[in-house]
């Protein structure tokens, strides 16, 4: 079990496309058109198809339409985008492997096809872009820009995964003498509710908050699952590089401003430990703004913070992301259903993610104790556990992958000093898998 230990950046300052900016610090929150002109929030749609398809890619874009000019759902919408989306591949990309249509691999949707597609099943105008790996300041701007400027959701692929798809809803941002600072951005996932993407990470229900910081970790650039039969793809076109779709009026226009994606106030001095966070989840929610959006407060208020767990996890670029996750359950003995998980940075307490699940469900995690006597039974003689850690690796490629909010124990198998085997237990639920 290696983990880089290369330093995440505190914040990443970027240029962003505006308006006229005020000289004093204020906060906007920058909604979908759907919102902003009729208050309408955009609904969640969730795809049939789940990993190697364009599933999660055809649900988010349709949020998108929803969220920018009141799109209803296309009639069979999936079937309808993602057929149509390999037509269009077949013509403008034609060499290109990109997940496709459920049930016919040969059937690839690119982001190219992708737009063409619903520019001509929803008659309105779709763009696509792609930046390079050093360019991820442009990238942000973008999916920034495209709800301030113009109320449209952007639509993007999560943690490198070219088969799982989410769409922006929301930002919370605070324009200080001519800089915008971005405090929180929320997602709706578009694939099916708790099935993998192509490496194991879960689509997810609900609503998901990430605060600057972790957001700019957590878009990242396609790596995987472009195709299983050539990934890592690194002929292909979009491979190594951040992509991003949305609806924008013909005649969009952007403006560069300066930007940057910090992380949350700290609320804690000193080490934090599990309970220290457990008891300042609610002062760092409130530290961070959360607090102010109506949505996400008011399904968590009235919760009560579980016992918070350490997860020493990996982000998509493989670097080391250590975090607390703390769950929040309805009441005081609700026979452990939860409503919320809370991620909190290890070294402050900071806020870094709220995950609002669809539907408030039974939650039991377990300690580290009980899921090494499970990780004990898949041990041949002669064999024995390293010490283990809670983490959540999205490159891992495990049905355990899951996601940030839901980690899953890691133990090395080892006979003598040499690892050879990794056994993995889900947090929740105890199952055991062993690799190889």
């Amino acid at each position: 079990m290696k983990i880089s230990r290369k330093s995440l950046s505190v914040s990443i300052a970027i240029g962003v496309f505006g308006l006229a900016l005020s000289a004093r610090a204020q906060t906007q929150v920058f909604n979908a058109n759907s919102y902003n002109l009729n208050n309408l929030v955009v609904p969640q749609y969730h795809s049939a198809g789940g990993a190697t398809t364009a599933g999660s890619f055809a649900a988010s874009a349709m949020m998108g339409a929803f969220g920018h000019s009141l799109q209803p759902l296309l009639v069979d919408w999936e079937n309808a985008i993602t057929s149509r989306c390999a037509t269009q591949t077949a013509t403008t990309n034609p060499t290109s492997m990109w997940p496709g249509v459920t049930g016919n691999p040969s059937s690839h949707c690119t982001p190219t096809g992708m737009a063409a597609a619903l520019a001509n099943l929803t008659g309105k105008n779709w763009v696509q872009f792609k930046w390079p790996a050093t360019n991820q300041a442009g990238a942000l701007n973008d999916t920034i820009s495209a709800l301030r400027d113009h109320g449209s959701p952007a639509i993007v692929p999560m943690y490198g995964q070219a088969d799982h798809w989410v769409a922006i809803v929301q930002v919370t941002a605070t324009n200080n003498a001519g800089t915008w600072t971005i405090g929180q951005v929320k997602l709706h996932d578009g694939g099916p509710v708790d099935q993998p993407d192509g490496s194991g990470n879960s689509y997810q229900g609900g609503e998901v908050s990430y605060s600057g910081r972790i957001w700019a970790m957590n878009y990242y650039l396609v790596v995987a699952n472009i195709n299983p039969s050539c990934d890592p793809c690194v002929n292909d076109a979009w491979y190594n590089q951040y992509v991003l779709m949305w609806e924008p009026p013909a005649d969009h226009i952007h403006s560069a401003v300066p930007s940057s994606f910090p992380r949350s106030p700290g609320v804690a001095i000193g080490t934090v430990t599990e309970k220290v966070a457990q008891s300042m989840v609610w002062q760092s929610l409130t530290a961070a703004g959360i607090n102010n959006d109506a949505s996400t407060w008011n399904a968590i208020s009235g919760g009560v913070a579980g016992r918070a767990l350490e997860v020493n996890a990996v982000s998509p670029a493989g670097e080391r992301w250590d975090y607390f996750v703390v769950p929040i359950f309805a009441t005081a003995g609700s026979a452990n259903i939860v409503k919320a998980v809370v991620l909190l940075a290890a070294d402050d307490a900071s806020f870094e993610s709220v995950h609002v699940l669809a539907t408030p469900g039974q939650f039991t995690p377990l300690s580290k104790p009980t899921a090494e006597l499970l990780a004990r039974t898949a041990l041949k003689p002669g064999e024995r556990l390293s010490a283990g850690i809670l983490t959540w690796d999205p490159r891992a490629k495990t049905p355990f992958a899951k996601a940030p909010a839901f980690p899953y124990y890691e133990f090395g198998v080892l006979t003598g000093l040499k690892e050879v085997a990794t056994v993995r237990v889900s947090f929740n639920k105890g199952a055991v898998l062993r690799t190889p």
